[in-house]
């Protein structure tokens, strides 16, 4: 081969060689786009799944101190109307004393009495401090009947109890304070 043949040949070599050349890098530049493409996909992906499990994260986090704080809120609520329960029914519970030491007292005991129809038989409870009041509440009564002390009376008033119906009719102060307690409470919603 002559020089000239063999310069045609080494340059179509190098030619093709280079041609080679390119389409590997060619390939490889676009194998490497495709990668780096991917990679920031993956990483993107990646991020989007922590940044929304942050912002959940938060939320809950979020929710629930705001659901604590609403629950500390109403319990703070309940106990102050407690409290203002309390002090108003520990005012009742002071005027009561009061009135059952004023001379009214013994009217309001009369007026039980007169309202009432006792029977023979009948059995008159009254705090222990109001047996004083016995022979003067038998003289607004008809009947015979009994009176005794009942130590579970706190405040005052008294029950009846007819022996031939079996009957206690319950007038003291102190059922009418629990009722009035309960009606409170229902009436304000406050139990």
């Amino acid at each position: 081969m002559t020089d000239t043949n063999l310069n045609g040949f080494i340059d179509a070599v190098n030619l093709e060689v280079n041609k080679q050349i390119e389409d590997i890098l060619s390939q490889a530049n676009k194998k490497k786009s495709e990668k780096i493409e991917q990679a920031e996909n993956d990483i993107l992906n990646k991020s989007y799944v922590q940044i929304k499990t942050a912002v959940t994260q938060l939320q809950a986090e979020s929710k629930m101190k705001i659901s604590k704080a609403e629950q500390e809120s109403r319990i703070r609520v309940l106990t102050h109307r407690e409290e203002l329960v309390r002090k108003i029914f520990a005012n009742v519970e002071e005027q009561i004393k009061e009135f059952v030491r004023s001379d009214n007292y013994k009217d309001y005991l009369i007026n039980l009495i007169k309202k009432e129809t006792i029977e023979n038989g009948a059995v008159i409870f009254i705090k222990p401090d109001d047996m004083k009041y016995e022979k003067i509440l038998k003289s607004y009564i008809e009947a015979e009947c009994e009176f005794k002390e009942d130590k579970t009376i706190k405040y005052g008033g008294l029950s009846v109890y007819s022996e031939s119906s079996s009957v206690l009719k319950n007038m003291t102060i102190d059922s009418l304070l629990e009722d009035e307690k309960k009606n409170f409470s229902s009436k304000y919603k406050l139990a």
